[in-house]
This record gives C-alpha cells, structure tokens and sequence, in this order.
C-alpha cells in the first residue's frame, strides 16, 4: 500500500485496500471544500476499506461527517462499492454520470437476469460449454462489496464542479465505462483520471452483451480528447501519481493498434477459417509471463469482452466481417 499524501494544497491521495485483487488498492482523493470535504471515488463495500478510509481521516484530524460530497468516477466495485455505506454514515450528497446511474439495477439489482444472458452471450462467441459458469461466475463475488446507492445528481459532461480553490470540468470519457468522467482544473493542470488514464497498465475495454455503441471506438475517442489537455498531473485511480499525459496517451493509443494489428494477423493465417471471440482471445497475447492456460475464470472472461471489443471496432472500419451460423458469431478478414 502507497502512503497517504497531500500531493496539492488541499488535496490527498488516499490509497484503499482491495483485498484479493492484484491491483492491490484503489486511489481515492479528498479534496478541501468550502463547506467540508469532497471525495472521489470511495473503494469497495468491505470492512478493511471502511477502516483505511477512516484511519486515513483520524490522522488528517477529519471527522468522517465532514465529507459532504462524493463524486464517483465510474460504478465499478472498487470505486463505487462503498457510497452506500458512506451516505449513511456521512449524509454526504452522491454524483455520477447518468449512464453509470442507468447500469446499477442491472448490474447490481437483477444479477441473475444479466448473468443468463451473459452466459448465452459467451455461448454465442464460441466459449465451450465445459467452460461457460467458470467464464460466467468469474465476477459473482464482487456483488458482495458493493451497497448500492443512487445518485443525487447526474451529469453529463461539461459540468464544474467548485471545490474550495478548485473548479473541476466534468470531462465524459467512455470507454472502460459507458459514463466514466474525469475531473480537470485548467487552472492548477491537475486531472483526476479514474481509470480512463492509469500509469502502467491499460484499462479494461470490453464488449459484452449489454454494452451499447462500440466500447473501444468511444474510448480511444476520449483518450485522444483527454491526451490534449494541459495537465501536469495526472491522478489515476491505481498506481501512482505521474507526469507526461500526452506521452501516456499515446502509449495506450498505440497498446490498442497492436492489439487490432494482431487479431488481423491472427484471422489472416487461417482465411479459410472462421474463428469465434474465444477463440481468437485463446490466441492473444495478454502478458509476458503468462499464457492462457494460466488465466483464471473471470480474466478469461474480460479477454474474451476485450478480443470482442478490438473485433468490433475492426467490423467497423471495414477490415473484419462478422457471420453467424449454426448458432455461433464468427470472424474472418475481408476477402477471406
């Protein structure tokens, strides 16, 4: 665990445990108000996180009711999982995107609704069936660290929100997430960048059977749009604080051109074959030390979402052609 600290003149970062993940904590940033404090993004719905949030405020000499405003950057558990137990505790007022607001009764209400379709989801992009409920389940412990609340405002991007000597902008990024936002001060050139921007590894960009639009089109839209602010420094929501936003930007913008260069090569081989997601995710390559027989349930099923991503931004710009027969989605080139 990174230390806490205050990295601007009203502005800490407070590093939360996540328990069994290997991205080991959350970043979440407390920021002076006028009327108290402002936090963004709060962690997981577990016990050690509740205790590290608190003990972070005890030693800044914070009581934990002076935290009037909770911004979330996107409602995935880890930065979301926690706001329903903070609002009973703190009575603080709660925004996020409306998108992210429309994901939380399905997400997180009918579970078992989303899983069902999941399951037929991963079923028709070629998942065996001997491994669909460990693809499927892979994410199920995660409703346990979440206590659902819903917003008191939402927003759609281009807001400011005024935080004692800070004014952040609302940026919408989608991408990792359908209403993920970002928060700039033009005039301090900070960025609070959730998961949008993260300094070593590269946010997961899925597609899966409720996602709308084209994932990855809409976040390497947003990257470009986020790569050229004039930010000097970036607060990530995993990893460090760091400096050099257009060269980070442009680090991810190329990550996700060899991943589109190698699902082309990879169909390229085989022009007379149609391979499915899975089978083209089982074929990537996703780490340096690690093949696809060591991934467990749940990374299999965010490479499988992710392979589907890269496939359907390819579809769209012309250089892969989709076909379903026989029950099943399949790939090949154009030409093939």
């Amino acid at each position: 665990m990174p230390e806490r600290a205050e990295l601007l003149p009203g502005v800490w970062r407070l590093p939360l445990p996540l328990r069994d993940s290997p991205l080991g904590h959350v970043n979440t940033y407390l920021v002076r108000a006028d009327d108290g404090y402002l936090l963004v993004d709060c962690g997981w719905d577990t016990a050690d996180t509740l205790e590290a949030l608190e003990g972070h405020l005890r030693a800044l000499d914070i009581p934990i009711e002076d935290v009037r405003h909770l911004v979330i950057t996107h409602i995935h558990p880890d930065h979301y999982g926690l706001a329903g137990r903070l609002r009973e505790l703190t009575r603080a007022d709660l925004t996020f995107h409306r998108l992210e607001r429309l994901y939380i009764e399905e997400r997180y209400g009918t579970a078992d609704e989303l899983l069902s379709e999941m399951h037929e989801w991963l079923r028709l992009n070629g998942t065996p069936a001997a491994e669909l409920d460990r693809l499927n389940r892979g994410s199920m412990g995660m409703l346990e660290r979440v206590k659902v609340a819903f917003p008191d405002r939402t927003l759609d991007g281009g807001e400011e929100i005024t935080c004692g000597r800070f004014a952040f902008r609302v940026l919408w990024t989608p991408g990792h997430s359908a209403g993920h936002i970002c928060l700039y001060d033009a005039q301090h050139k900070v960025l609070l960048s959730g998961d949008h921007v993260l300094p070593h590894i590269t946010p997961s960009v899925g597609l899966h059977v409720r996602t709308t639009s084209n994932p990855l089109a809409d976040y390497l839209d947003s990257l470009r749009l986020i790569g050229r602010l004039e930010a000097e420094l970036v607060l990530p929501g995993h990893g460090e604080p760091f400096h050099g936003l257009p060269e980070r930007t442009d680090a991810l913008l190329a990550h996700h051109q060899r991943r589109l260069d190698e699902i082309v090569e990879l169909l390229s081989k085989e022009p007379e074959r149609l391979l499915t997601g899975y089978v083209i995710a089982s074929r990537m390559n996703w780490s340096r030390r690690r093949t696809w027989d060591d991934l467990s349930g749940f990374e299999r099923r965010l490479a499988v979402t992710e392979a589907l991503a890269h496939i359907e931004l390819l579809d769209a710009r012309g250089l892969v052609q989709k076909r379903f027969a026989e029950g099943e989605i399949s790939y090949f080139v154009n030409g093939a």
